[in-house]
């Protein structure tokens, strides 16, 4: 007797995993979400939180992963497989799925964007990574980390404008309100500030991106001076995406921070943009059907 396909889309990140299930038909069972799924940092936590986020879904449905009436097949997009070790450990660790494929998160964002179809997605969120699909070709541009990289990004917005305050403090940099927001952030305490800075990892910097946008809204100078830069910086990144290809691709912008860079993007970047189809976990499950359906 012919088994019951149960699909599933994982998009694992450094901060959390969403996973979607949906039957042979393409009907949704449902979505669950987990932990970090970086398998660079640890795969055995990747499938922890992996599991766990499917529990969610298939405990309510009273569907067991361990039931041969099923016939479990799972994509997952993760983060942290540009390791080629991290992978094959992954790969290797027992798992209950009759078949599975891996790729990059930034894989599947861009295969949901464009439903399956080639194109381009430019994620600006935290950090910043660029993706491309073309004749099943895939490209990427930055992505390299804070804060050697991720120009254009929430921590990269979060640190110029600290730098900015520093110099304000200094006498270097004249006076703004975005200046004072900032400083008023820290309670006007320079030492605070200061000791804060030195310490502060991408995820912090990136907390003070909204007081950048809120003073953006206010029309504040200096403000408006930095999304321009990090404007300027994204669509480097789209240039560079763009020059990868043979034809000229459909982008769609994703992550937090998009929606207020967008405005601030040359007429040749918005030229491109597309709003996307679905998200990264519906890209994963297009990925996992295509890969039962050429089995």
């Amino acid at each position: 007797m012919d088994r019951t396909t149960i699909f599933i889309g994982i998009d694992g990140g450094a901060t959390k995993t969403i996973a979607r299930v949906e039957d042979s038909r393409g009907n949704l069972l449902g979505t669950g979400k987990g932990g970090s799924a970086n398998i660079r940092l640890s795969p055995e936590t990747a499938w922890q939180s992996i599991l766990f986020a499917l529990r969610e879904v298939l405990e309510p449905a009273n569907i067991d992963l361990n039931d041969d009436s099923y016939h479990f097949a799972i994509g997952c997009g993760l983060a942290g497989t540009q390791v080629p070790s991290a992978c094959q450990k992954f790969l290797n660790t027992p798992h209950p799925f009759a078949q599975i494929v891996l790729e990059s998160d930034g894989y599947i964002s861009c295969l949901g964007a464009h439903g399956g179809q080639e194109g381009a997605v430019i994620a600006i969120g935290t950090g910043v990574t660029a993706y491309q699909i073309e004749a099943g070709k895939n490209s990427h541009v930055s992505g390299w980390g804070f804060p050697h990289g991720d120009e254009g990004s929430g921590a990269w917005l979060g640190l110029e404008a600290i730098r900015l305050a520093l110099h304000w403090q200094d006498g270097r940099q004249e006076a703004s309100p975005l200046l004072e927001a900032i400083f008023n952030h820290f309670d006007r305490d320079l030492t605070k500030l200061v000791v804060w800075a030195n310490q502060a990892n991408a995820t912090q910097f990136a907390q003070i991106a909204p007081i950048v946008i809120q003073q953006v809204r206010e029309k504040t100078p200096l403000a408006i001076d930095l999304i321009q830069k990090a404007a300027r910086e994204i669509d480097k990144i789209g240039v560079a995406l763009a020059a990868k290809a043979t034809k000229p691709l459909p982008c769609s912008l994703l992550g937090g921070l998009s929606s207020s860079i967008e405005p601030w993007l040359s007429q040749e970047t918005r030229s491109r943009l597309v709003p996307p189809q679905y998200d990264a976990a519906k890209g994963a499950i297009l990925m996992i059907r295509q890969a039962v359906e050429q089995s």
